[in-house]
């Protein structure tokens, strides 16, 4: 079940509280390929599964920071934006990668609204800490603290 947030005061009011744990997605080949393709880097540990099956890792795994940019995504399960005009990814303030996640596997995030800072009457800074589980593993994917800008407008702004 998500949660609906429809005015800034809806993230300020939930400022260091859990935001829950979504689905499972599966990383496929197809994904990675398109990542790597859109930034250029076509690595073999991650876009050829012959030279991959041969690495310790047995086969071709994601790119960490593919994992990370999956989070828009993934927060889909956890939260319904209404009413936002815009928003803009305004950074990291730690992010690590703890374990590979090899082509085939499931990752799922856990989410929590670590800050959310009011900028005037229709805008706020959101601060989320981020786990990105690894099914049946033991570490996860990625841990970051990101931080997102938005904007709300529209008739649920008061």
């Amino acid at each position: 079940m998500s949660i609906v947030i429809a005015r800034p005061s809806d993230l300020v009011e939930r400022a260091g509280s859990s935001l829950g744990t979504g689905n499972w997605h599966t990383v496929s080949q197809a994904e990675v390929d398109h990542f790597a393709e859109g930034t250029g880097n076509r690595a073999p540990i991650h876009t050829d599964p012959e030279f991959a099956s041969h690495t310790p890792f047995g086969t071709t795994i994601a790119f960490g920071i593919q994992i990370l940019a999956m989070a828009t995504m993934l927060l889909e399960d956890l939260w319904e934006l209404r009413n936002v005009v815009n928003g803009a990814d305004y950074g990291a303030n730690k992010v690590r990668y703890p374990a590979p996640v090899t082509v085939g596997s499931r990752v799922r995030l856990h989410a929590g609204l670590a800050d959310a800072t009011p900028l005037g009457d229709d805008a706020v800074r959101v601060t989320l800490d981020l786990e990105f589980e690894i099914e049946g593993g033991d570490r996860p994917a990625c841990v970051a603290q990101i931080v997102f800008v938005f904007w709300f407008g529209g008739s649920d702004q008061v």
